[in-house]
């Protein structure tokens, strides 16, 4: 439209060519409603849109007519405005017919197209022109004027003075159609609704019926699921049930109800037979492993009998032995024996057996650790620095000497030869800390992480193919003790941190421990140490944890050359008791010892030493006679090695109740701090009956750097029993 404008404005087209691009664009914009009505499904309502349609297109064609006809007869009379008027007329004439049927099939009285185009005055004097204008002569077009013909086809087109036109009919019929239309719209919104209310029915029922049908399958399907969840979890136990010897499987499976004959039911039924089969294959096999894990736990308490009498028996050839040569041999296959009781031990413990060596006496930890080095082979490596030195309750003491054994052990085995392992002694609120730090190569974080799983793991069927047992079996140990186990990367990148955190529930209270009045005689006077304050037994006051070492450069300790020099024990004196639990004590509060100490000659004690550097025994009449070990005693060391186990979790109650069998306790020594292991050396004497007697330890610091104590002299030394402790409660 708007390009037609445009020519028409600027005169670029012709009459004809404007014509008929008006009429072409108003023809495509009537035509569109009758697409309409041949697409609607309500034939009433098509027909009253397809009679719109043709009165809309009569009303244009006698629009087209009026405007055509007043150019024609105002001058413009060439060839084809006369072809165009003449066509214009007939298309009116044709039209008329066409909607005056259309109107007429409406069957509505209000409306009839006859009277609105003949029926009029006005009609008639637009008849009459159109009759002359017809015949397109000169003659005729001169007799019309063009406003005359103007004023009687827009008279015709919208009528007048009460008489209606071709608009009145148009607008009728098209309200008609609007009418119409509405009441089909209301019909197809109520049917909609009614369909989509059905529809959601539909689903609704069939959701309901889903439902009901996933509920008949899903609840055995369920049901399946949980009892195949249930055999998952409790066949390991009964796996774990025959990893304690004694014990016997006892698992029974709740069957699966059968409700249906169908498939699921058939399946259920199945799943029961599985079940049923999977136990009794799955007893079958826990029986084949409890009866090999019996045969294991047989030899080892075989050996460790066995071991226990090879001890007493070393124990006695050293008691009888003067040659330093063959008494040094003596000590080393003691040694030897000691480390495969240990191994020995540690298969009892991975078969959840206890060792069954107990203390009746509460222990220092210091001699704890001091036991715990002399079961590894590099024992001489081991550095101590024990600020924190309580008393360890005696039926704990050797199953926590034998967990920091088997650190130590690989602290000394994977760190390089001559390099120290320093052992550090701590505390905190809830437990007292042992860290252990070698100076290896270390481990990945990987590893580091990998190695605190395995300590954590203490089920039976996780040492399956293990090649490395050890860590295991300090896992298996803290759990009884109720202890925590983390390795860490050293502090300074390299070497491996091991702490251990004993709770405080494994120690003696402070102020259970009794003092006793000290024997200052001369020969038990003892000389002057950098911290008398320090007791054994007793916390340091502030709660902090223990310094580590640092990194030393890596060196073999000496072996002592010369008689080493013997300084008794420092004696406690007579203090307050202490408070209740583990409290702190403040330096300065234990008393003093008065007296000075009397250096003894070692050498006046000895024949001097041997080519090796050892001291020499000096034979006593007491030392022949001491009598070997009976076959009664060695058959009352098999009947003690049966014990109870450990208690699995330590609690306060049980504990509490058996920390002492006996009304004796035991006092601790002065520690020394940054005391490196003392070698075995020979007591006086003149200190040995009255220690004894009030059942005391005779372990004095020593020079040497071997860290295993020394040897008493043969007749002044108890021999050696598998499950009674000697005097302080040290192991025999």
């Amino acid at each position: 439209i708007d390009a037609i404008r445009n020519s028409v404005d600027t005169g670029q087209v012709g009459m004809i060519t404007v014509y008929s691009s008006y009429t072409n664009a108003a023809a495509s914009i009537v035509e569109y409603p009758r697409l309409v009505a041949d697409a609607l499904g309500d034939r009433q309502l098509a027909v009253v849109v397809d009679t719109q349609t043709d009165v809309t297109e009569l009303y244009e064609a006698f629009r087209a007519e009026q405007v055509l006809g007043r150019e024609v007869l105002a001058g413009a009379r060439e060839a084809p405005e006369r072809r165009a008027l003449g066509d214009a007329l007939a298309r009116t004439e044709a039209l008329q017919f066409d909607t005056s049927v259309t109107v007429f099939r409406l069957d509505d009285e209000t409306l009839n197209l006859e009277p609105a185009l003949l029926a009029t005055a006005g009609f008639e004097s637009y008849a009459n022109l159109r009759s002359l204008v017809g015949n397109l002569t000169d003659a005729f077009l001169n007799a019309v004027d063009p406003d005359q013909w103007y004023e009687a086809a827009e008279f015709e087109l919208v009528g007048g003075e009460g008489e209606e036109g071709i608009a009145d009919i148009e607008s009728r019929v098209g309200q008609m159609a609007a009418d119409r239309a509405s009441v089909a719209a209301g019909a197809a919104t109520r049917e909609a609704a009614i369909i989509i209310a059905a529809a959601l029915a539909a689903v609704a029922v069939s959701v309901v019926v889903a439902l009901a049908i996933a509920r008949a399958i899903v609840q055995p399907v369920r049901r399946l699921t949980v009892a195949a969840a249930k055999v998952r979890d409790e066949l390991p136990l009964l796996v774990e049930q025959v990893s304690v010897p004694g014990q016997g499987p006892d698992l029974t499976l709740t069957k699966i109800p059968v409700t249906s004959r169908d498939e699921v039911g058939a399946l259920a039924a199945a799943f029961n037979e599985v079940n049923e089969t999977t136990i009794e294959v799955a007893q079958e096999q826990a029986a084949l492993r409890a009866s090999i894990a019996e045969t294991f736990v047989n030899v080892a308490r075989r050996d460790q009998v066995l071991l226990n009498r090879q001890l007493s028996f070393i124990d006695a050839l050293e008691r009888s032995e003067e040659d330093p040569t063959t008494l040094a041999d003596l000590f080393r296959l003691d040694h030897l024996a000691t480390r495969m009781r240990r191994n020995a031990e540690s298969l009892l413990v991975l078969a959840g057996i206890d060792t069954g060596r107990r203390l009746r006496d509460p222990l220092a930890t210091s001699d704890v650790i001091r036991t715990a080095s002399s079961e590894i082979e590099h024992y001489e490596r081991v550095q101590l620095d024990l600020p924190v030195d309580p008393l360890m309750l005696g039926h704990t003491a050797l199953p926590a000497a034998h967990l920091l054994a088997e650190l130590l052990e690989n602290a000394t085995v994977f760190s390089e030869p001559g390099t120290p392992v320093h052992v550090s002694t701590g505390f905190d609120n809830t437990h007292v800390l042992i860290t252990i730090l070698d100076q290896g190569l270390g481990m990945t974080p990987q590893e580091i992480m990998e190695a605190n799983e395995r300590l954590k793991k203490t089920s039976a069927s996780d040492t399956l193919g293990a090649q490395r047992l050890g860590l295991y079996v300090v896992g298996r140990i803290a759990d009884r003790l109720g202890a925590q186990v983390e390795l860490a990367q050293g502090p300074s990148g390299t070497g491996t941190l091991a702490i251990v955190r004993l709770p405080r529930i494994l120690f003696v209270d402070p102020s259970q421990i009794p003092l006793v009045q000290p024997n200052l005689a001369p020969s038990s006077q003892i000389e002057s140490f950098p911290r008398p304050e320090q007791v054994a037994g007793a916390l340091p006051p502030a709660p902090q944890q223990a310094p580590m070492p640092q990194q030393a450069p890596p060196q073999q300790a000496p072996m002592p050359q010369a008689p080493p020099q013997r300084t008794p024990m420092p004696q406690r004196q007579p203090m307050a008791p202490a408070p209740a639990g583990f409290q702190d004590v403040a330096p300065g509060s234990v008393g003093s010892v008065e007296n000075p100490a009397t250096e003894v000659d070692l050498g006046a004690l000895t024949d001097g030493t041997t080519g090796g550097g050892l001291p020499r025994r000096r034979s006593r009449t007491a030392d022949a006679a001491a009598p070997a070990p009976s076959q009664q005693q060695y058959r009352e060391q098999d009947d003690a090695a049966a014990v109870s186990s450990i208690p699995l979790a330590p609690q306060a109650d049980a504990l509490a109740g058996a920390a002492l069998d006996s009304d004796e306790v035991w006092t601790p020594p002065v520690v020394v701090p940054s005391e490196p292991l003392s070698v075995r050396r020979e007591p006086a004497a003149a200190d040995e009956a009255p220690q004894q007697e009030q059942g005391l330890p005779t372990r004095a610091p020593s020079a040497g750097g071997s860290g295993l104590p020394t040897r008493a002299p043969a007749g002044n030394l108890p021999r050696r029993e598998s499950s009674q402790p000697a005097a302080g409660g040290l192991p025999v």
